[in-house]
């Protein structure tokens, strides 16, 4: 998607007033332009490429939660044309968020037992079946393989959904380029990253609710639940 570059507060504008009957947008968006004041968004736009991923020590070995993913979606690459919207691929991403937070919270090396919490902890199952209630004292459910192959075929409502989906994007971009001036290149692959997690939240929150086509309330929940990972130091919730 090729995006010439706009000041995000306008774009924001014209968003609000195509879908100002969408409950909790103005919130979203507001998040969204806040975004680049945080110190720790700065860091996961700055500093992806500088953190580790899991290369040694043993944690190349998938959890379970990926294991049963890649039993019950699709493995077809990211982006390849009239590949499902959500692939077993997609699941990885919320590794890396979570891993990008928790590095960019404790400002230290990270140890095994880390590396245990992030790998092999409930938070990855929390954040993706709990969503915004990540952080609550409910229990963690159980994932099963029935929720990943409904989230494997999962779909846009209408084109009114996906618009609202990929105008919250530009927003985003925008806010990204505006403040960075592109921050040395690392714009549309961060940006690309951060969508994709969306989208992946947003096939979550439809299935949670037992649909299979993801609405304008997935996408709002999808965002809130992204805005309050980044304003939450998860390494004290794992």
């Amino acid at each position: 998607m090729f995006l010439k570059e706009k000041p995000a507060p306008e774009v924001a504008e014209k968003v609000l007033k195509d879908f100002s009957n969408i409950e909790g947008l103005k919130e979203v968006v507001e998040g969204i332009l806040s975004l680049p004041d945080s110190w720790v968004y700065e860091k996961l736009v700055h500093d992806r490429e500088n953190i580790p991923l899991f290369k040694s020590g043993g944690y190349d070995k998938p959890s379970d939660l990926v294991k049963l993913v890649s039993k019950n979606m699709s493995k077809f690459p990211l982006n390849i044309p009239f590949a499902p919207l959500l692939t077993a691929k997609y699941i990885l991403i919320v590794y890396a968020f979570m891993m990008d937070l928790y590095i960019i919270r404790i400002k230290r090396d990270l140890t095994t037992i880390d590396l245990d919490k992030i790998c092999y902890g409930e938070m990855a199952a929390r954040i993706l079946l709990m969503l915004e209630e990540f952080d609550s004292n409910q229990k963690t459910p159980q994932p099963t393989k029935e929720f990943f192959k409904r989230l494997g075929k999962i779909k846009w409502n209408d084109k009114k959904t996906k618009k609202l989906f990929n105008d919250l994007f530009e927003i985003r971009y925008m806010s990204v380029f505006n403040k960075w001036k592109g921050a040395n290149g690392q714009t549309p692959i961060f940006t690309n990253t951060e969508n994709a997690f969306l989208k992946l939240l947003s096939g979550c929150s439809a299935v949670v609710e037992s649909r299979d086509k993801i609405n304008t309330f997935d996408i709002i929940r999808a965002h809130r639940t992204y805005l309050k990972l980044i304003n939450t130091d998860i390494s004290k919730l794992m």
